[in-house]
């Protein structure tokens, strides 16, 4: 029984990256060579071109940081902390290196930086909102909840949210997700699918996100970082109780995206089969 199963699951699998090679090769490979003339163009009028290299440099740095903040938040809660590693020893070395330096001056002079990673943190929110907003609502079925309880449970707590928020008040909408983007938690994710679910606009989850990642909670985020650096203070994380929390509200969140990993797997699979009848049918 178990090794049917294997095997179900390994074709289910094959059938999934072939759909996506399918799909890779349509839009992406066959303009391959249209992006890369681009390129070679561009960094030839960079080489003879003094403005154009400075810009360049500019250009370079704004998508180096913008790219880590995005690779921070995109992998679905698994994203790569960037800020532990890149930024804030970015901060804390320009403090070091500066002459008669402060935590505001040091904050002053790395906030376009600081502001930038930000915006691309927010900017790695949006696969969970993409994700839940272009799946098709008709066909989420509840046939794998056999508990009666667990299933009047859910359709309970379901029934309380389309009650109790209303998804029509702008301010209500814009104050929430300004809130839960603006503190450090690493299941922000949810807010984005819970956003895709209800069909909220691309500008009504991306503004309150942005302002809360970029311009509040990445700023604040380095001048606590810079603070305890600057006076050598001992600080025990495990003694902050909100840490816990998210541990626990992650583990949680964990099993869900493999649920839905697995969802997903069965759905391409099946688009895959679909794309292979249609094609022996045309034949």
């Amino acid at each position: 029984m178990l090794k049917n199963r294997f095997q179900t699951k390994l074709k289910e699998i094959k059938y999934a990256s072939k759909y996506l090679e399918r799909i890779f090769n349509h839009y992406i490979y066959s303009n391959i060579k249209m992006y890369l003339s681009v390129l070679v163009t561009y960094f030839i009028f960079v080489s003879f071109c003094t403005e154009l290299y400075y810009i360049n440099n500019i250009f370079l740095t704004i998508i180096y940081w913008l790219s880590l903040g995005i690779l921070s938040t995109i992998g679905l809660g698994f994203g790569f902390h960037t800020g532990i590693f890149f930024l804030f020893p970015y901060i804390i070395n320009t403090y070091d290196l500066a002459e008669q330096s402060t935590i505001f001056s040091t904050i002053l002079s790395c906030l376009p930086i600081i502001i930038i990673w930000g915006i691309g943190s927010a900017l790695g929110e949006l696969p969970p909102y993409l994700l839940a907003k272009k799946y098709d609502k008709s066909e989420i079925s509840l046939d794998f909840i056999s508990n009666k309880k667990l299933l009047s449970l859910y359709n309970n707590i379901k029934s309380k949210i389309t009650e109790k928020v209303d998804f029509t008040n702008k301010k209500i909408i814009f104050s929430s997700i300004l809130l839960m983007s603006s503190w450090p938690n690493l299941t922000f994710d949810m807010c984005g699918l819970i956003c895709g679910y209800y069909d909220l606009e691309l500008k009504e989850f991306l503004i309150p996100t942005v302002i809360g990642k970029g311009l509040i909670k990445a700023p604040l985020q380095s001048v606590v970082v810079l603070y305890f650096y600057s006076n050598d203070s001992e600080y025990n994380i495990s003694n902050y109780s909100p840490v816990s929390f998210n541990i626990l509200f992650n583990c949680f969140f964990i099993t869900m995206i493999g649920v839905c990993i697995n969802k997903t797997i069965i759905k391409l699979a099946r688009m895959e089969i679909n794309h292979q009848i249609t094609n022996t049918r045309e034949i």
